[in-house]
Order: structure tokens, then C-alpha cells, then sequence
């Protein structure tokens, strides 16, 4: 929780119930298992559950189930400063380690977790508490463990120290060993319901209803994501598309070539326009079958999903669908991106 300073409790997450209810269960009944596997989709509030979870254990209140957010051990962990929470994650996650780098070594950070750093997990997590508590650690994108890390991390998920619980988190667990599954309670975090989060997005960033329905939908049920998201940023990237694929209807190949270099050059631009594209033909699909604007991402753009899909027609309107699933797939694929831009392009700028 580098940087972050504020309360952490089971009573301040939002949603998750049966996860919570399950880890409350246990700390009542003395029952909490000596390692977890949090799963679920990135930023949905599994980190947070698992410092929550360390909180309850270690507070002073006794008795409540939950941290008071006020005795030294709360505000310790709220702060990520308690000697017995010890967090393990990427190097190029690590904001506090890439803060000591220049520019040119924190752009090789790792982006996996290394022996080392497990190596160096396992002898703090074998020291007793250094105040009488349970020792917790934190293995933050579990799924980034290299096969040498996961190997070395067999022995101490076998063979935990009494006073201690490990909590692994991950969004793609598949990824894991079986073996490391199979030492692990997992517990499975799903999405929050649209609703839900739109709610607490208003509450929490005091943003419009019509703002933070359109948030909720492109978050995909993960307060995280919708907490860091922009919401004038998302519009005008929706904007851009939509004035490029106008603009075609007019270039002749050799500037709709042109544009297609120009869009590949930024890979990370082209993903995000090719994932809105997405989600555009989605909408203008889904207002076509049923005509029910609640369905659609953003509400605020039903008139113009509704004219596109009236002047295009299904049949088109699944062709784009396919042809932009099949170009982001080249490009996670590594395929060079001038040739998906123009390909992509000169397909859109056909007439009807």
C-alpha cells in the first residue's frame, strides 16, 4: 500500500461479502488458514481485503473482528510501516523502489517476481512477531513469480511458520503451479455489480450520474480501475474514433496509408482505440437487437449508436466487430502495428 495512509477495514470495502464473510468467520472461530489465494479480476479490492484481513488480526480492539483504524498496529498497516506485513511485488510495480532509479534502470525493472525477493520473504516471515501478532505475507501478482520463484516458494507454503499467513493474489491464477494452488484456500473476488459501483463512484469522486454509470460499465465491476479512470480522457478517446472512421469516407488510400503509420507509432493509443472500437460496435449491436440504452456502456452516445446501426446494418456491423477482435488479438500476438493500422483502415474506409 505504498503511499496510501488511509484506514483500512473490512467495514470500508465496498462489496465482496462472501469473501469478507468467510475471512470474519475464520478469525471468530480461530480457524484462518495459513495461506490464501486471492483471485480476481485486476484493482476489484483483493490487495486491500488482504491488508483489511491483517488488520483485524493484529488490532488492539480485541473482539470487533475488524480494525479500529485508530491503535498503532491500524495505523501502521493503513501505512504499509508494520514490521510483521511484508509485501512482495514486481520491481516495476514498486513505486518506492523505482522512486531510488534513474529513468534508464526503472525502464528495466522486472516485471516478474524473483527468487531473491522470495528468498528474501521467507527469512523475515520465519522470524517470530516482533510484538506478539501474526505475521503476514503479502505476495501482490502472485502470477508474476517466475518458475524458479514458485519452486523455492513450494517449501514454505508446506511448511508455514506457526505465527504467520500468507495471502497470494492473482488475477490470472491459472498461471500458478498446481501444487502451489493446492497448498492455498482460494478465495474467488468476483466483479461489483454495475449499480454498486456506480453508486460509490458518485459518492467517492462526486461524479454525475450519467459519469459514473459510464465509468462503472468500463471498469468491468473494478473500483480501482473506475477510481483511477478519467472521464473527460475516456470521451474524447471516443470522440477520436469517431472522427477518424468519418474522415475515411473521404481519403483515398494513400492518406488513409499515411494515417495508419501515423496511428501504429503510439502501440499503446492504437490498443486503447482498437479496445473502444470494441466496445463502440458492442453498443451499436446491442441498441440494434433489443433497443434497451441501460445495456450500453455509454448511455450519452445511444443517438449515435442508434443512426450507425440504422446506416450500417447488422451484417456490417458484425464484419468491424470481427475485423477489430481479430486486430487486437494481432497486436497482443506482436504483429507489426503499421500493418494492422492499415489493414484495419482500408477495410473501415470500404464503402458500404
Amino acid at each position: 500500500m505504498e503511499g496510501e495512509s488511509r484506514s483500512v477495514s473490512f467495514e470500508g470495502i465496498i462489496g465482496h461479502e462472501r469473501p469478507i464473510g468467510i475471512l470474519q468467520r475464520a478469525i471468530r472461530n480461530g480457524t484462518l488458514a495459513h495461506a490464501y489465494l486471492f483471485s480476481g479480476d485486476g484493482g476489484i479490492g483483493k490487495k486491500l481485503t488482504a491488508f483489511a484481513l491483517a488488520a483485524a488480526v493484529n488490532c488492539r480492539e480485541e473482539g470487533t473482528g475488524d480494525g479500529c483504524g485508530k491503535c498503532p498496529a491500524c495505523r501502521q498497516i493503513s501505512a504499509g510501516t508494520h514490521p510483521d506485513v511484508h509485501v512482495v511485488l514486481p520491481e516495476s510495480e514498486n513505486k518506492q523502489f523505482l522512486a531510488t532509479l534513474s529513468t534508464k534502470e526503472a525502464e528495466k525493472a522486472s516485471s516478474e517476481i524473483k527468487i531473491d525477493q522470495i528468498r528474501d520473504a521467507q527469512a523475515s516471515i520465519s522470524l517470530m512477531p516482533s510484538d506478539g501478532s501474526v505475521k503476514f505475507l503479502i505476495i501482490d501478482g502472485a502470477d508474476t513469480l517466475n518458475a524458479a520463484a514458485q519452486n523455492a516458494f513450494l517449501k514454505t507454503l508446506e511448511e508455514p511458520p506457526g505465527q504467520s499467513v500468507i495471502i497470494m493474489l492473482s488475477s490470472r491464477p491459472q498461471s500458478l503451479l498446481p501444487t502451489i494452488r493446492s497448498r492455498c484456500q482460494e478465495i474467488r473476488f468476483l466483479p461489483l455489480p454495475r449499480r454498486e459501483l456506480a453508486q460509490a463512484l458518485t459518492e467517492r469522486r462526486n461524479l454525475s450520474e450519467d459519469d459514473a454509470w459510464f465509468l462503472a460499465a468500463l471498469a468491468q465491476g473494478s473500483m480501482g480501475r473506475g477510481l483511477e479512470m478519467d472521464v473527460r480522457q475516456e470521451r474524447e478517446a471516443r470522440t477520436e474514433l469517431a472522427a477518424l472512421r468519418s474522415a475515411l469516407r473521404e481519403m483515398g488510400a494513400g492518406e488513409i496509408v499515411a494515417r495508419a503509420e501515423t496511428l501504429s507509432r503510439d502501440r499503446e493509443r492504437f490498443e486503447r482505440l482498437l479496445d473502444i472500437g470494441i466496445e463502440q460496435l458492442r453498443d451499436a449491436l446491442v441498441l440494434h437487437e433489443s433497443g434497451d440504452e441501460k445495456l450500453l456502456v455509454d448511455g450519452r452516445g445511444a443517438d449515435f449508436h442508434r443512426e450507425w446501426a440504422e446506416r450500417t446494418g447488422r451484417q456490417r456491423l458484425v464484419a468491424e466487430l470481427e475485423l477489430f477482435s481479430a486486430s487486437r488479438g494481432l497486436l497482443d500476438r506482436r504483429v507489426a502495428g503499421q500493418l494492422v493500422a492499415e489493414n484495419l483502415l482500408l477495410s473501415l474506409g470500404r464503402p458500404y
